[in-house]
């Protein structure tokens, strides 16, 4: 039943409906909202009388199902790419794997987000495109992040967050990782995926906070960096926490030992952005 619950919620968006609207008077509002949430199982008949309600056939919701799902993971495949394209400062694989994912339909909200993620992350990976932005649009991006129809794409939302940090100021961003934290204090219950972003995310804010010698902020996140497991898919962000923590406590040939490494292991254009 949690797969009727999350396609009749992204039916809904599609529709550009309410919660309210999309009940249409069949069952209340509140026990429609737990069933779209997984919370509530909903009866055949209450469920084929909303489907009627949106001149909307059994079949036609059904039919999509497999689509829908293969549809999903080459989205996660391509944000995956996109995301180590990102941090590499690939401009060219961006703009390819932005062009692909534009390709893919149906257009469900998980895949209109993930395309709006894409297009946001391209045009703020680095500093300098972060500085050319003014007031307004840094208010949109904020928006966009919290916005109402993301709350199941938890792994790309904090994806998102780590890649823009920089345009938050320092009371803002402090205050988003303190409740980030507070948030996953249970590590060992955590997705793998969710663990690989919230380590992305506490060293990018831990870079942010070094580049401007703001050094009492670099405890927290780089201290929830070591609680998370020593799984291999952490590996590059434990190292990378290991780094400022010699940065911090002015280790200085410690500091150089990782960089020489990951260059090494060919790493260069992470190791260019590096602070020193």
């Amino acid at each position: 039943m949690n797969y009727i619950g999350k396609k009749l919620k992204s039916l809904r968006q599609e529709l550009g409906l309410t919660q309210t609207e999309m009940a249409a008077g069949v069952i209340s509002v509140s026990f429609y909202s737990k069933v779209e949430r997984g919370l509530n199982d909903i009866g055949v008949n209450d469920f084929l009388d909303i489907l009627q309600e949106h001149n909307i056939s059994p079949q036609k919701f059904f039919e999509d199902f497999k689509t829908n799902k293969d549809s999903r993971k080459q989205v996660l495949v391509l944000m995956n790419r996109f995301i180590n394209a990102a941090y590499g400062d690939n401009d060219l694989e961006l703009k390819k794997i932005i062009k692909a994912l534009e390709l893919i339909k149906p257009k469900t909200a998980f895949i209109k987000f993930s395309l709006l993620q894409a297009n946001l992350i391209e045009k703020t990976h680095d500093t300098n495109a972060i500085n050319q932005l003014d007031k307004v649009q840094k208010n949109k991006i904020k928006k966009v992040i919290f916005q109402k129809d993301t709350d199941e794409n938890e792994y790309h939302r904090i994806i998102l967050l780590a890649n823009i940090i920089q345009i938050y100021s320092f009371d803002e961003a402090s205050f988003l990782i303190n409740n980030i934290i507070n948030r996953y204090q249970k590590v060992d219950k955590l997705d793998k995926n969710i663990m690989v972003a919230l380590s992305v995310l506490m060293i990018n804010y831990t870079d942010l906070c070094y580049k401007e010698k703001k050094y009492s902020l670099c405890s927290l996140p780089l201290k929830y960096v070591e609680k998370l497991p020593n799984d291999i898919e952490l590996a590059f962000t434990k190292i990378l926490g290991k780094y400022y923590n010699d940065l911090i406590k002015d280790k200085k040939v410690e500091a150089k030992n990782i960089r020489d490494v990951l260059i090494q292991a060919g790493y260069n254009a992470n190791v260019k952005k590096m602070v020193r």
